[in-house]
């Protein structure tokens, strides 16, 4: 049998790589002696992602769409040159097909496999499509949606298929219990988890200092022994936080640049961040309450469609950035301790929502692509 050749492309940030990871251990667990090469931009975060993966890659050049008339053509001269590169890619040699999962790295790569006519499938993340995939579903062999909502923001229906977004298998195996265990934390704690992404989120920062300088931190411990606050802060914003609260009590308060995941969120009783496609589908599989605060700032705005359709299901909150303080955080945290069915619900709700085969079934679509331009 000849060896299968895929491609894959996506990056801008760790919510577009993860998911393209996913895909591409899935595609190795399925057909070991596939061949899978990522393309990458030098300067993006997938970029070191792909690198600490150990897949081989290829570096091309990508440029975000301008938010300025002086910036074209600088964006003009280096999306052709990615294209052009790309093109020669593809004559030099064919792959049975390619794999888009959003940011604007993969705008080269699809653009030579659509002239090339080489078949493609691409995943959306976001409950409200990106700019790019909405562009590239028009010629894609097939469009993986991570929501089902997304369905309406794609023309041709017939080749949209709800698969969820692929997470680490990780975040199904292991138990709070062990995740406990492992980090050395009470099972009589009630763990609130706080993330504010990669870096981090200043207003999220802010209110856990109100917390502490209006004293209300001190207040609900008292009221509420058990409860234990974790923190990540991202990188640029810890020393600047952690001098700020070194003087204050912080009994059962852990606040970290960067915090593992894959031990801090199924040890956890509620999340509370934001709510990229990642974030969401991890605490999914790990069925975890949630309250969002969507970055407003993200494009198309799609971290509130991804916390709105939580919401919808009664698996998550949603407190908008701009009403997010100290007060309104002590509010959700009381009534959530107080009311443990609530927060049992939540949780439920939140585990009907993970999809742990998702990048089994993206894999199922793919072999069905290149059997099909195989005949």
């Amino acid at each position: 049998m000849k060896q299968r050749v895929y491609y894959i492309v996506g990056g801008g940030t760790s919510g577009h790589v993860n998911p393209a990871l996913s895909i591409a251990e899935s595609i190795q667990e399925r057909d070991p002696n596939s061949k899978i090469v990522f393309f990458v931009t030098r300067d993006g975060v997938e970029y070191e992602m792909i690198q600490n993966a150990g897949f081989p890659y290829k570096v091309i050049e990508a440029s975000r769409l301008p938010n300025s008339a002086k910036k074209l053509f600088s964006f003009v001269k280096t999306s052709f040159s990615g294209y052009r590169n790309c093109i020669r890619i593809l004559h030099e040699e064919r792959p049975s097909a390619v794999i888009g999962t959003g940011g604007f790295v993969c705008a080269p790569l699809l653009l030579a496999a659509m002239r090339l006519r080489v078949p493609y499938l691409i995943h959306e993340q976001n409950a409200f499509p990106g700019k790019a995939n909405r562009f590239f579903a028009k010629k894609a062999q097939a469009v993986c949606i991570s929501f089902d909502s997304s369905k309406e923001h794609f023309k041709n229906t017939a080749k949209i298929h709800f698969t969820g977004n692929p997470v680490r298998k990780v975040f199904f195996e292991i138990s709070s219990e062990e995740a406990r265990r492992r980090l050395d934390i009470s099972s009589e704690k009630f763990i609130v988890l706080i993330m504010g992404g990669s870096l981090g989120a200043n207003s999220i920062n802010q209110a856990i200092i109100d917390l502490f300088e209006t004293n209300m931190w001190q207040e609900v411990k008292a009221e509420f022994p058990e409860l234990m606050l974790v923190m990540s802060t991202g990188s640029r914003n810890y020393n600047a936080l952690n001098n700020t609260l070194s003087s204050y009590e912080n009994e059962d308060f852990i606040m970290k640049s960067y915090l593992d995941t894959t031990l801090w969120l199924p040890a956890s009783d509620l999340y509370i961040g934001r709510s990229g496609a990642s974030a969401c589908f991890e605490a999914a599989a790990t069925s975890k309450p949630a309250i969002f605060i969507p970055y407003v700032h993200a494009a198309d705005n799609h971290q509130f469609f991804n916390a709105q359709s939580f919401v919808k299901r009664k698996a998550a909150g949603l407190i908008e950035e701009k009403d997010f303080d100290a007060k309104i955080l002590v509010e959700k945290i009381k009534y959530l301790i107080e009311n443990r069915q609530v927060l049992h619900s939540m949780s439920k709700q939140a585990k009907s929502l993970a999809k742990p085969n998702a990048a089994s079934e993206i894999v199922d679509i793919l072999e069905k692509i290149v059997s099909v331009n195989l005949d």
